[in-house]
């Protein structure tokens, strides 16, 4: 067996007995969205009380792509030779038999919808195991007054396990994102995760605190800081689907640098869901618990975050196409890529676990 890139001793590119990102709770309405995910053509729709499904979104008759009938009835229509389907995908009736033959029910995906995503079980073939699906309630703790903004979905033409490497990745920034997010000297450059949090469902890389002189925008934001900032700064990966990166506790200091009032916290959403064994979607959005009205604000770390999305998207599509013939288990590493390697082993990890339960 020839591991693939950039596992060392599994030939799968992604787990299967798993919760991903399907999209976001918004833009899955009584209109199916087509959308291929695991490799597979799917329809991801709203039923008329409100439920969310997946369905495989080809007809099992000749493959022909389904489209909307009548959605007030929540039924699926094939337009090449008008098999009809309910929301659970069973085929409901010909038009010109009576007799249904074996093998055409649609294959429905389990989701569960909790509020902002979509989660979809990436094994049908299996009973969904709820235990794995992550606990996103923290970041949407309705005491802690955030908005969701700045959401969106794009396509990445690379692997999920570099997508999510990435977002890992400390020492990419100076040479990445220069313009967006700036260089970094030795002094402000890479650290060391201080603490890390493993749970079943969660690993959390704590970073140290990183103390600056208040800048003249952060004082604009909260006329109450102090002359010191402190940046506590954490990444997170629920799941295997949803990453929390360069998350933010912006505290005041005071002149000796002593911690006192957290004034805000801001947060990146990213969910990485494979389409293919060698592309992804990439899921978007931004948390705020500070200026939760400036309409401003929030254009201004929307526009900024799509652009450091997009510097990434750049690099990642251009190195896809070399991985095919690349193997993990000699590849050098630096000492920056400790979260990322550590990510990777969990994943691989995940992954030949599943192996063991086939075998």
């Amino acid at each position: 067996m020839t591991p693939l890139y950039p596992f060392s001793s599994v030939s799968q590119p992604y787990p299967r007995r798993q919760w991903y990102i399907a999209g976001w709770s918004e833009e899955i309405t009584a209109t199916p969205l087509r959308r291929k995910i695991f490799g597979r053509d799917l329809l991801l729709l709203r039923t008329r009380n409100g439920d969310v499904k997946a369905l495989t979104a080809l007809c099992p008759h000749r493959q022909m792509p389904l489209c909307a009938d009548d959605q007030k009835v929540d039924r699926l229509i094939c337009p090449y030779h008008g098999a009809t389907f309910d929301p659970q995908g069973h085929c409901v009736s010909l038009p010109f038999q009576t007799h249904i033959p074996k093998g055409m029910d649609l294959t429905p995906f389990p989701v569960v919808e909790q509020a902002p995503f979509v989660w979809i079980w990436a094994a049908p073939e299996e009973p969904a195991d709820m235990s794995r699906l992550p606990d996103t309630s923290p970041l949407f703790a309705t005491e802690d007054r955030k908005i969701l903004f700045g959401m969106g979905t794009c396509h990445v033409r690379a692997r999920s396990q570099i997508v999510l490497e990435n977002l890992f990745d400390q020492s990419h920034i100076s040479f990445t994102h220069p313009e967006t997010l700036g260089t970094r000297d030795i002094e402000n450059g890479p650290t060391k995760a201080c603490s890390i949090i493993e749970e079943q469902n969660r690993i959390s890389f704590q970073h140290p605190a990183k103390k600056h002189p208040t800048s003249p925008d952060l004082a604009a934001l909260f006329p109450n800081i102090g002359p010191i900032t402190s940046m506590q700064s954490r990444a997170e990966l629920f799941g295997v689907s949803l990453v929390v990166a360069a998350g933010s506790e912006i505290i005041s200091c005071n002149q000796e640098g002593q911690p006192g009032q957290t004034m805000g916290r801001l947060e990146f959403l990213h969910g990485i869901t494979p389409e293919t064994d060698t592309s992804t979607h990439y899921h978007f959005a931004i948390l705020r618990d500070f200026s939760t009205d400036s309409d401003e604000l929030s254009d201004l770390y929307s526009e900024r975050n799509f652009s450091v999305i997009a510097e990434d998207l750049r690099i990642l599509d251009a190195i896809e196409p070399h991985l095919s013939t690349a193997d993990g288990r000699h590849e050098p590493n630096f000492t920056s890529d400790a979260e990322a390697i550590h990510i990777r082993r969990r994943i691989e990890a995940l992954i030949r676990e599943e192996s063991t339960v086939t075998d």
